[in-house]
């Protein structure tokens, strides 16, 4: 499954900015969308990836520097839609040190099954 406009919006402007961001986006182009899985009130994109993935997977010391302690995983942006009452975090998790999953959580109520095509992404 080929990855969206909106998949892939959320992806590069999470990543943009971070530390090894070169590294992490190289990540982009070896990810396939495995699954989706609508939870009422968001969207989880699971996915796997091609073989040639491993040479930008972070080390276990990148991702202590990039995270710390703390759950490996990217925050920092929100998912907007007026007309469609939309207000959502979106979260980059990574598994291992690479982009596992992004997670869609609407805190506003119900969360679309059809694919979004306009949208807005905000830093918050």
């Amino acid at each position: 499954m080929e990855k969206s406009e909106l998949i892939l919006s959320i992806l590069k402007l999470t990543i943009e900015g971070e530390k090894y961001e070169k590294k992490i986006s190289q990540q982009i182009q070896y990810l396939n969308v495995k699954d989706t899985e609508h939870t009422g009130i968001g969207l989880f994109v699971y996915f796997d990836y091609n073989a040639k993935i491993e040479q930008f997977r972070l080390s276990k010391t990148e991702l202590e520097d990039l995270f710390g302690d703390f759950n490996h995983q990217l925050e920092k942006y929100e998912l907007i839609n007026s007309s469609k009452n939309i207000l959502a975090d979106l979260t980059i998790h990574f598994e291992n040190g690479i982009i596992d999953c992004i997670e869609i959580w609407n805190k506003t109520g119900a969360y679309p099954i059809e694919e979004l095509t306009k949208f807005e992404i905000k830093k918050f």
